[in-house]
């Protein structure tokens, strides 16, 4: 009779270890947004800020307006030459030089990019031109640039 308990006892710490183990893999998932699939707006602002071609967390969409701070976070002057939300859409006005570290409050309209109070998630691409060798280059974000359309 004794070992029925003991059974039962083993049963409910192998469920809990179980348990345990089912709820660290759910965190650890939830952690990492290539795998969960989902990204906040924190998330995307610390990748962002951060990024080779950075958008800092002050970006603001609005209709068929994005209104961004872009960083140049490379050890080189770069040209922005464009910036795409999904493959649409371009810088407004000409070209803008960056040195290393400096950045520029910029403008991309005439494409819709979200409707007031819905959240969104766009594939952000920036292309440059690097100032000492000449060539372009396109870096395209790892994360989506996300939030809440105003």
């Amino acid at each position: 009779m004794g070992m029925r308990g003991q059974a039962a006892t083993e049963y409910l710490i192998i469920l809990s270890v179980v348990v345990i183990i089912a709820l660290i893999v759910v965190g650890v998932l939830g952690a990492f947004p290539a795998i969960s699939g989902t990204v906040t707006r924190q998330q995307s602002e610390a990748y962002w800020q951060n990024a080779e071609i950075g958008i800092m967390p002050n970006y603001r969409l609005s209709g068929s307006t994005a209104e961004l701070t872009v960083k140049n976070n490379k050890g080189f002057a770069i040209r922005l030459t464009g910036i795409k939300f999904d493959g649409r859409g371009d810088v407004a006005g000409s070209a803008v030089l960056l040195s290393p570290g400096s950045s520029v409050d910029m403008m991309v309209q005439g494409i819709l990019l979200c409707t007031a109070g819905q959240q969104f998630g766009h594939a952000v691409s920036i292309m440059y031109e690097d100032q000492v060798t000449g060539r372009q280059f396109t870096f395209t974000g790892a994360t989506q640039l996300t939030g809440t359309c105003q």
